[in-house]
C-alpha cells in the first residue's frame, strides 16, 4: 500500500478524535523485534487501551445525548400535552399530575447528567491520546504519567474526597 494511501485511510472527517489517533498511532508501528519496534508496539498498546475507553465513552454520551434531548423535550411539552388533550376530550388524571411532570423533569435532569459526566470523561481521555501520540517522552515515563491519569478519570465521584476538600477550604 502507498503512503498516500495509507494517509488517505488515516484523515477522514467522519471519525471521532479517539479513532483517527488510533488509527493514526497504529501506522507508527514497527513489527520487528528491535527494542523500538517493541517500544512502538507497547506505546500503541497504550493508545489502544486509551481509545477502547474513548470508545466506550462515547457509545455511552451519544445514547444519553438522545435521551436527553428527548426528555428535555418532553419538559417543554408536557404541559401543552396535556392542555391540547383535554381540549380534544382525552381526559386522562396522570397528563395533569404534577408527580408525572416532576418524574419527566427528573429523568431528564438524569440523562443530561449522564451525558455530561460521560462527555467529560470521553475528552480527558482523548486528551490523554493527544498527549501520548504527540509525546517525546520515554515510554516508562509516558506510562506511567497515563495510568496516573487513568487513575484520576476512573475515580468517579466520593463523597468523602467532597466533604474533606470542602472542609480544608473553610
Amino acid at each position: 500500500m502507498s503512503t498516500m494511501e495509507n494517509i488517505n485511510k488515516i484523515f477522514k472527517p467522519n471519525k471521532t478524535s479517539a479513532k483517527l489517533f488510533v488509527d493514526f498511532a497504529r501506522s507508527q508501528v514497527t513489527p520487528d523485534t528491535t527494542p523500538s519496534g517493541v517500544n512502538s508496539l507497547k506505546r500503541y498498546l497504550l493508545i489502544y487501551d486509551l481509545y477502547i475507553k474513548a470508545r466506550s465513552y462515547s457509545i455511552i454520551n451519544k445514547i444519553f445525548f438522545w435521551i436527553a434531548l428527548f426528555s428535555g423535550i418532553m419538559v417543554l411539552v408536557w404541559p401543552s400535552i396535556a392542555i391540547v388533550t383535554q381540549d380534544l376530550g382525552v381526559e386522562r388524571e396522570f397528563l395533569n399530575s404534577v408527580v408525572v411532570q416532576t418524574t419527566i423533569t427528573g429523568l431528564a435532569a438524569l440523562t443530561f447528567g449522564i451525558y455530561s459526566h460521560y462527555k467529560k470523561r470521553q475528552v480527558f481521555t482523548e486528551n490523554l491520546m493527544r498527549s501520548a501520540v504527540f509525546s517525546e517522552e520515554e515510554l516508562g515515563e509516558l506510562k506511567d504519567r497515563v495510568i496516573k491519569e487513568m487513575e484520576r478519570i476512573d475515580a468517579g465521584f466520593s463523597f468523602a474526597e467532597t466533604i474533606t476538600k470542602k472542609t480544608e477550604h473553610e
